[in-house]
């Protein structure tokens, strides 16, 4: 990168250049004093315990790493990022070393330069001062209203989850709940509860692979088809198929999901489903223990078009209990790395045996087990339980 980088963008706005090519007399002076230096991949641009002679950087083109002690990732820098503006004004070290990743152009002014024509004219310094406020402010702006988008967007997913699950416990022999608890803001995570008709209840659990945003939309689209193809009350392996198909769809981040679908009938106690690549639900029968239920899984729905799935069948009667989960919960770990893990699960399930008539009370618990086993490390992955009681 040569000849007009002072044209940037990037430069532009920082100096506060205007259409007409004027600017504040210290933001000129500034301007004057820099010059384009170059960096090759894996060169460091400022090293941690250096000497801060060299100055600040402004990053035109390429990538870097910012680099504490040992090595430890601290953040990652692009175009128009900072690096070292304070050396201009502070005494003192480099606190930490920008490494760059890729060949970098940076426009560079060096601290004894900075030093000599803000002695010879102290509006340099407040020109850098206002440069670097109206940078942070931008900074700080731009990040509160990302935060800021990110709980609306967080407020609309949820409001697309039952919240109420009233209406499907006035059924014959049938108690349900469910709840999600996001990683992020936003979930991959996603589950459902409604009626088909009268006597049938659908209710299902899903992952999609991925987390953040990218994910929350997948997860929004696969949970409209699911319950469209459902309403139009079809096999619930055709309903699979035909998810399958949808999402395979323009789905050029190559996003897929896991799923286990469900269909009681609260006439005969019937329980179809399909295990789209999903975790294996647990299962009581008769007030029995829990136990993992033995069922086949077909292919994950998004990857690959035209697969078949099969449609599974058991009987939940008045006394049974079945508890769909992602993997938010086997794969919870702890701070010293350990998973809570299928066994663990299982364990939890029937420890709290005597609430499990109690949809609510049981998956509060489970929730509970889930948060005193990790010992207040972070959370990973989105949790989220269905659990019906008959």
């Amino acid at each position: 990168m040569e000849g007009d980088w002072r044209q940037l963008k990037i430069i532009r706005d920082f100096f506060q250049i205007q259409e007409d090519g004027q600017m504040p007399e210290g933001s000129r002076l500034l301007l004057e004093a820099t010059e384009l230096v170059h960096f090759d991949e894996g060169q460091d641009v400022v090293k941690e315990g250096a000497s801060p002679d060299d100055g600040m950087y402004i990053i035109l083109e390429g990538q870097a790493l910012v680099l504490g002690t040992g090595g430890k990732l601290i953040n990652e820098l692009a175009e128009g990022d900072v690096v070292g503006e304070l050396a201009l004004i502070k005494d003192g070290i480099r606190k930490a070393t920008v490494r760059a990743v890729t060949p970098m152009a940076c426009a560079n002014i060096s601290r004894t330069l900075f030093l000599e024509i803000a002695d010879a004219n102290r509006k340099v310094y407040a020109a850098l001062l206002e440069l670097l406020y109206t940078k942070t402010t931008m900074v700080v702006t731009e990040r509160e209203r990302m935060k800021s988008e990110l709980e609306v967007a967080s407020r609309i997913q949820t409001g697309f989850l039952p919240k109420s699950f009233k209406r499907f416990c006035q059924l014959p022999d049938v108690k349900v709940t469910a709840r999600m608890k996001p990683a992020k803001g936003v979930a991959g995570d996603f589950y459902d509860v409604f009626l088909i008709d009268e006597n049938r209840l659908c209710f299902l659990v899903a992952d999609v692979a991925g987390k953040g945003m990218p994910a929350a939309l997948f997860m929004m689209v696969a949970k409209t088809h699911i319950k469209n193809y459902m309403m139009l009350d079809m096999p619930i392996a055709e309903v699979a198929e035909l998810v399958n198909n949808r999402l395979n769809e323009d789905n050029e981040e190559e996003l897929f999901v896991t799923a286990f679908l469900c269909v009681l009938d609260t006439r005969t106690g019937s329980l179809v489903y399909v295990n789209a690549g999903h975790n294996k639900p647990y299962v009581s029968q008769a007030g029995g223990p829990f136990h993992q239920l033995d069922c086949k899984v077909d292919f994950v729905l998004g990857i690959m078009e035209d697969m078949s799935y099969r449609e599974q069948r058991m009987e939940l009667m008045p006394g049974d209990r079945i508890c769909l989960y992602t993997d938010g919960v086997t794969e919870a770990f702890d701070v010293d790395g350990e998973m809570f893990s299928d066994e663990g699960m299982e364990d939890a399930l029937n420890r709290h045996m005597e609430d499990a008539a109690e949809p609510e009370a049981l998956i509060e618990e489970l929730y509970e087990e889930v948060e005193a086993f990790t010992r207040g490390a972070p959370q990973s992955d989105d949790i989220t339980v269905v659990y019906l009681a008959r």
